[in-house]
């Protein structure tokens, strides 16, 4: 957790650099061509890391190299397909259909390509990584993902400084991936992949992959199609305003959903494998500081959404203090989300394409409507607050597993108003600050 955090610190003061390096659009342009590498990356998902976690099977090695092979191939079909949608919104813009918005950049389609390729690079990183996962031996792939996001942001850094060009962030997104493949096969213990396709282990990965693959199909949609239908709707600077803002939050969901991915899933495996009785108690061991952390923040950042931006940016960013606040709201609804690894724990991947299903159809259902009647804060609110219907459904879900629990439920929102005071103090603190100076 340790360094995860220090990297979102350094994420942070990253951006502070750059964001006076650059102008507020750069941000907007770079946000639609990581979401489209994003979306297609989810959307070709067949479940191979979790496979490997949740498998018996997944510390036997032709098992693994079946794995590593399939996402060497995997890789390589993400970028031709990035390289497709670049084509394809160039053609978009010749014939007239996109109607203004970031879709219209210049340089846009050439920019997804070439991000699409540090799909590439990371196709051949070595399933050693996965088994230190699945084994709960983290702190060596901490140190590997520390390494390689420090060297990137120095990259880029140094060539926004000397170019001013958003292909520095290209440039940057490639010596991740290279950095992290590298030392995935370097730096880690245990037997080298080599290329090899086993029948039995290919056959146990799709069965269980293709409700994945499914679930990840609507997912990517959720969780990305609010810059998809925004970049149609807004400036890529308003995009660019929104998407610091959105990185705010999407930070602090990181902070526990990245946690509670790579410890809480593999010990519910565990669990689910060896004592399928406790689920229930180890999960509300998982769950309770994770909502307090979520639920706590949530009220901060509504609070004090705008002097964060204040502090942390000039002048041009003041609007996404507005956002922020707005968007905090869902990380109330994220923290239902963690019941997912329950699931997966449980071999239940249906469940999560449901649950996806009805989120994507809630997104794209709410945030047009909004927009329409109420304009870009009516979307604003949507994009927070589509996740609400999805609760229902979770819930039934849980009953099989004997997961809710309504005191627990209420007395965890005490936590919003705590983090609201908090929020809203070190607002008039920097109030105070800045009217002294």
């Amino acid at each position: 957790m340790g360094g995860y955090v220090l990297g979102q610190i350094l994420r942070i003061l990253s951006n502070l650099v750059l964001t006076r390096l650059l102008v507020p659009e750069v941000f907007g342009v770079m946000a639609v061509a990581t979401m489209v590498l994003v979306v297609i990356t989810l959307l070709s998902d067949v479940g191979l890391r979790q496979a490997v976690i949740q498998s018996p099977n997944g510390n036997v090695q032709p098992f693994l190299d079946t794995a590593w092979t399939l996402q060497m191939v995997r890789g390589v079909l993400i970028w031709l397909i990035c390289i497709g949608v670049g084509i394809a919104i160039d053609q978009a813009n010749v014939y007239g259909l996109t109607t203004g918005g970031v879709y219209q950049y210049p340089d846009l389609s050439l920019i997804i390509g070439a991000v699409g390729f540090a799909a590439v690079i990371m196709g051949f990183q070595s399933t050693k990584a996965i088994t230190r996962a699945r084994n709960l031996d983290l702190s060596r792939l901490t140190i590997i993902e520390f390494i390689a996001l420090v060297i990137s942001l120095v990259v880029a850094i140094l060539l926004c400084w000397a170019t001013g060009s958003i292909w520095s962030f290209v440039i940057s997104s490639w010596v991740n991936a290279l950095v992290l493949t590298v030392l995935s096969h370097t730096s880690l213990p245990g037997t080298n992949n080599r290329v090899h396709i086993d029948r039995k282990a290919l056959g146990e990965m799709m069965s269980f992959g293709r409700w994945i693959m499914l679930a990840s199909t609507f997912s990517v949609l959720a969780a990305n199609g609010d810059r998809l239908l925004l970049a149609g709707w807004v400036t890529p600077t308003v995009l660019g305003f929104y998407v610091l803002a959105f990185n705010l939050v999407a930070m602090i969901e990181g902070a526990g959903g990245r946690l509670f991915s790579a410890v809480a899933t593999p010990a519910l495996s565990r669990v689910a494998r060896e004592t399928p009785e406790q689920i229930r108690k180890v999960y509300y061991n998982f769950r309770l500081p994770f909502d307090l952390f979520f639920v706590g923040s949530a009220g901060a950042l509504y609070g004090g959404g705008r002097a964060i931006i204040d502090l942390l940016y000039d002048h041009r960013y003041a609007e996404a203090g507005l956002i922020i606040e707005i968007l905090s709201f869902s990380l109330l609804v994220t923290r239902f989300g963690v019941a997912s690894s329950v699931y997966l724990a449980a071999g239940r991947p249906q469940n999560l394409t449901i649950l996806s299903f009805v989120k994507t159809t809630a997104l794209f259902t709410l945030v047009p409507l909004a927009n329409w009647l109420f304009g870009f804060e009516g979307a604003l609110w949507a994009i927070a607050l589509h996740g609400v219907l999805t609760l229902p459904i979770l819930l039934y879900f849980n009953i099989r597993y004997r997961l809710n629990s309504v005191k627990f439920e209420c007395v965890i929102l005490l936590a919003w108003p705590v983090g609201y005071l908090v929020g809203h103090a070190f607002e008039m603190m920097v109030r105070h600050v800045s009217f002294v100076l």
